[in-house]
């Protein structure tokens, strides 16, 4: 028995030894590519349990997910001349496994090249913008162009063709290269050649990329058919002024910043003394109108008053002259009050007897 028991060991663990090599397992986030000895045999998507050959066969396994690439840091060029430290990231994902184990091989190598073609549109693209346009609001604009851009490949023109059907391949778009042009006027960007000069490119025996009539001309194949993946979206994470220049540009940007502000000041204290002198000018408008309106309204009144009291004087000049001595009586006699007359005076008639006639 004992015999038996150490080559029944020895066959388990062969056993186990070769299930390990045959057997292999597919997570649902992963699809996995079977080679023999380097060469493409089969390709399994669905998650489980898959059979190979043992020791023959290898497995790799690729992240069927959305994946992210974080492209190195570029010093790009603006339309305006001015340098931008640029640091971007890409998402991704792996379209065609097969298309993307021979091209590429591995994640590692997918995310240097992703790397290296989000980088170069970067360039392309940033090199017909301003620098306040990249750092301002209009990002998602150039970011759309960007991804736009990154989802397909520049190749050569005798790589194009090569391809299936050569220039007229319905994969192939050829484009007229953007350019930048003078100060102040509008870049020209990528644009889709008239059909004249699409088949004089493809009637054209230039062995490479050539120039027709002042227009540069680029080949481009969907990324997908090349490498078996996919760019959805570019973003820019930091766009910063270079080192050495970062502290003298923040130094012009606050001593504008500052110029602004002063002269924003001065017209604000400008239009202050304007408002306040119209302000002035209408009340003192205002108050002389309502001095003129009462002086005419009191000298109306005191006309009438006048207008009045000469009536009622003519009527009854005696009660007019009572009435006017017992006013002045009011005014003078006061409390404890001294008061000497003439008896040849007007107010002393009054006192001596209220009957006296007013002819007296």
């Amino acid at each position: 028995m004992r015999k038996l028991a150490i080559p029944l060991l020895i066959v388990l663990i062969i056993g186990g030894v070769v299930a390990s090599q045959a057997l292999y397992k597919v997570d649902e986030t992963q699809v996995a590519i079977v080679t023999r000895l380097g060469e493409f045999r089969e390709s399994k998507t669905t998650p489980g349990l898959g059979i190979k050959v043992p020791f023959i066969e290898s497995v790799t396994k690729l992240d069927k997910r959305l994946l992210r690439v974080d492209a190195p840091p570029a010093s790009l060029l603006t339309l305006d001349k001015r340098t931008l430290v640029i640091d971007a990231y890409a998402r991704y994902r792996i379209t065609d496994p097969l298309v993307f184990f021979r091209a590429l091989r591995t994640e590692s190598n997918a995310e240097a090249r992703v790397g290296d073609i989000v980088n170069s549109s970067l360039r392309r693209e940033v090199a017909l913008d301003l620098q306040s346009e990249i750092i301002d609001e209009t990002r998602e604009e150039i970011m759309a162009r960007v991804t736009a851009s990154s989802k397909l490949l520049d190749i050569q023109r005798a790589e194009a063709e090569a391809l299936p059907g050569g220039l007229r391949n319905p994969g192939l778009t050829i484009v007229i290269a953007a350019r930048a042009v003078g100060e102040g006027e509008e870049p020209i960007r990528d644009r889709v050649p008239t059909p004249d000069q699409l088949e004089s490119i493809i009637n054209s025996s230039a062995p490479l990329d050539f120039d027709l009539g002042g227009e540069s001309f680029r080949y481009r194949v969907p990324l997908r058919d090349q490498f078996g993946i996919e760019i959805f979206d570019v973003r820019i994470k930091r766009a910063d002024f270079p080192v050495g220049v970062a502290s003298s540009v923040f130094d012009r940007m606050r001593a504008e910043r500052e110029r602004i502000a002063s002269a924003e000041r001065a017209e604000g204290a400008q239009i202050d003394l304007e408002k306040r002198a119209e302000v002035d000018r209408q009340v003192q408008i205002i108050t002389q109108s309502a001095q003129g309106n009462s002086a005419r309204i009191v000298g109306e009144a005191e006309g009438e008053a006048i207008t009045i009291l000469s009536e009622q004087l003519g009527r009854d000049p005696e009660f007019y002259a009572f009435t006017r001595s017992l006013e002045a009586y009011k005014d003078l006699l006061e409390d404890d009050a001294t008061l000497i007359l003439n008896v040849d005076s007007d107010l002393w008639r009054y006192l001596e007897s209220p009957l006296v006639p007013a002819d007296r």
